[in-house]
């Protein structure tokens, strides 16, 4: 789901606690996320998210959501299968709760209780996890949950009453949030309307109201899915948020972001935010990207 992968990601990562309990349905003291810690095998396991919260009873939880679109290679039952083997081998006494978020139509078959029999019937195997399909859910329903950060998500469900939706969505956000946390939930926000109709009217509502720019990771995830050409307007886009961010960059590190692929562009994207100073920047780069061309 090339258009809103990126987008819920960041806002689960921006909201861990919020989201955690939503899913678990009780509250959550504490969240921390540990998804380099999955190994199974040699080889890491590429879930979505994977949190590890700690509940108001005390209790430790691995909260694991896979956020799925149209067009997964793999069924999903058998990927969360797979990943809560692989988990519970590395934290066989924590308890795991897997869910899928399902967006654009996707999973209209999935419920989240699957089994495996032999030829007679006698079940040899059963699995199951929590099913959210975010675009079955009307906004009201959304708005009626708790968490201020699901507001958010309004753009992926089936808006009632746009204007009024997207505007209590909107208030709602900037009721209870502030600084860089209430601009971030405002940019994805944008970004997950991907209705033109629906998106347009959200920026009307959001410079009517709140008489701010366009959010520029908006202007960078519209450019997302274009053809060929389009990275380096792209670099433009991440260039300056990241001017803005971390204050003006030194002209190797420009030439890096420069440098960057499409795929690339899009991971740094996801990183900006967690960028606190500019050796945060070199260091992903270093990491992430070729070294600056050397001129003879």
């Amino acid at each position: 789901m090339p258009a809103t992968d990126h987008p819920l990601k960041r806002v689960f990562l921006l909201a861990p606690t919020a989201f955690a309990t939503w899913l678990l349905n009780e509250p959550v003291l504490s969240v921390t996320t540990r998804k380099d810690e999955i190994y199974g095998s040699p080889e890491a396991v590429d879930a979505d998210l994977v949190f590890f919260a700690t509940t108001a009873s005390q209790h430790e939880t691995i909260v694991h959501i896979e956020l799925q679109g149209v067009g997964s290679h793999r069924p999903m039952p058998l990927r969360v299968l797979e990943y809560n083997v692989r988990i519970l081998v590395q934290h066989p006494t924590t308890i795991v709760r897997s869910f899928v978020v399902y967006v654009g139509g996707a999973g209209a078959n999935d419920t989240g209780s699957h089994t495996r029999t032999d030829h007679h019937g006698h079940v040899l195997l059963a699995w199951q996890y929590g099913v959210i399909h975010l675009w079955k859910m009307t906004s009201e329903e959304l708005l009626a949950l708790d968490p201020p950060a699901l507001a958010v998500l309004i753009g992926q469900t089936k808006i009632v009453n746009p204007e009024r939706d997207l505007r209590l969505a909107m208030q709602r956000i900037y009721a209870h949030t502030e600084g860089e946390l209430r601009l971030n939930f405002f940019s994805e926000l944008l970004a997950l309307c991907t209705n033109q109709e629906i998106l347009a009217m959200a920026q009307q509502i959001y410079h009517h109201d709140y008489g701010l720019p366009e959010p520029l990771i908006v202007t960078l995830s519209r450019e997302e899915g274009r053809q060929e050409g389009r990275e380096e307007g792209r670099a433009s886009v991440l260039l300056r948020l990241l001017s803005r961010r971390l204050g003006p960059l030194p002209a190797p590190v420009v030439a890096q972001v420069q440098q960057l692929g499409s795929e690339r562009l899009l991971d740094l994207a996801d990183a900006i935010f967690d960028f606190a100073t500019l050796a945060d920047l070199t260091a992903w780069l270093a990491a992430y990207s070729p070294p600056p061309s050397q001129s003879a």
